[in-house]
């Protein structure tokens, strides 16, 4: 018989195992990006950096240009929905409530497919060749969403991975130009130093923001002393990590994309003046974007850290948290903690990632510039995210085996 492995050795194993396909899920997207949309020239030189986060890429026509922005947006609504306990949702089974996001997730592919094709110069205008064009779009997207969905079975990186590495290639191929258009050597050098050094300063703080904590003492009571009986509940700094910088950009896009849908299909200018207002070059477009940065903060706050399930787990669980009674006044105190919390989260998006934006209104050129802190952030928090779940693999080396 063999030597038996042991528990450090299954550790490490399951890294490398989980590592190599998270590298082939990378490879057919990275394969993807270079497969061409049906009738349409490869290389648009359109940028759209807030479809970067997202998966999508709108320079080139290609299989994975649209993203998952769709599935982001759905899970989003679906999320905020159940959050706001109505009626309606409660009484929803989880399989219901998933087959409600995919509903959505396919009707707003079909929404974000037929205006993207908009963009792109196709060789035949033709019924057939814009058909073809879209349901090759909607298939890439869906291709993506299940990438995404088994590399949070199989991989490291969860399902952000795949967003991950399209900001990365991003940030690779605006270095390589020199992050600003027009600029000459010497000057492109400079700001590349300058941005090197915003990105590993910016990304540090991150990381620290994202594994800082408020523990929240609480006792268990029925738990013997021999064993501990007090413990705490962590509260991250911030406590929605750096979900709301990458989902910002999917529900800004949003609403331009259904406003040019409705636009193509009746020609009222009243929907593409309102698509327009959604446009980080005007005022009205990045207020609505701190908005939104803000309103996501606080919700993903709260689907991370619900107040009224964790009071009510507590109190049927024998547990309080010393100073508070079970109920409504262990509710309140957590409310009060999430919302500082999450006051503190919004200023520093809205600082790093949203003020930035503004540099917009003096120079379009400078959008991909701009965009660089939101890249940097979220790069940083998911990056955090698996180096945690790499040590979490590593643990099991830590123990040793019953028999």
């Amino acid at each position: 018989m063999g030597k038996k492995a042991s528990l450090k050795d299954l550790g490490i194993s399951t890294i490398l195992v989980k590592a190599w396909w998270s590298m082939l899920y990378l490879g057919i997207f990275v394969f993807g990006k270079h497969i061409p949309l049906p009738f349409a020239k490869l290389q648009t030189g359109q940028v759209n950096p807030l479809l970067v986060a997202t998966g999508g890429d709108s320079s080139q026509a290609s299989l994975f240009s649209l993203g998952i922005s769709p599935w982001m947006s759905a899970m989003i609504i679906i999320g905020m929905l159940a959050q706001l306990r109505l009626p309606m949702m409660s009484k929803m089974t989880e399989r219901k409530m998933d087959i409600g996001q995919k509903a959505l997730t396919f009707f707003l592919t079909v929404i974000q497919a037929t205006v993207m094709l908009r963009e792109f110069q196709l060789t035949d205008n033709g019924f057939g060749s814009h058909l073809a064009a879209g349901l090759f779009l909607m298939t890439g997207s869906f291709l993506l969403i299940w990438l995404s969905v088994e590399n949070d079975k199989n991989g490291l990186g969860g399902i952000s991975l795949i967003l991950m590495a399209n900001m990365f290639f991003t940030l690779m191929k605006s270095f390589a130009n020199g992050l600003i258009p027009g600029l000459s050597a010497q000057s492109a050098n400079i700001v590349r130093a300058l941005a090197l050094f915003v990105i590993l300063l910016l990304g540090a703080v991150t990381v620290i923001l994202t594994n800082a904590e408020r523990r929240v003492p609480v006792t268990k009571l029925l738990i013997s002393a021999e064993f501990g009986s007090e413990s705490y509940l962590p509260i991250r700094i911030l406590p929605a990590g750096t979900m709301p910088a990458m989902f910002a950009t999917t529900m800004f896009v949003l609403p331009k994309y259904i406003l040019q849908f409705f636009y193509n299909l009746s020609n009222w200018k009243f929907f593409k003046v309102l698509a327009n207002a959604f446009n980080l070059s005007q005022v009205s477009g990045l207020v609505l974007y701190y908005l939104i940065l803000v309103g996501l903060t606080y919700g993903f706050s709260y689907i991370s850290i619900d107040p009224v399930q964790q009071a009510d787990d507590m109190q049927k669980s024998g547990d309080y948290i010393p100073g508070c009674r079970p109920g409504k006044e262990t509710e309140k105190y957590l409310r009060h903690l999430i919302n500082i919390f999450s006051f503190v989260s919004s200023i520093y998006f809205v600082a790093f990632t949203g003020l930035p934006l503004g540099l917009t209104l003096l120079d379009a050129k400078l959008s991909s510039l701009v965009m660089l802190p939101n890249y940097v952030i979220i790069l940083a928090g998911f990056g955090a995210a698996i180096a945690e779940q790499i040590e979490v693999l590593q643990i099991r080396g830590q123990y040793r085996g019953l028999l």
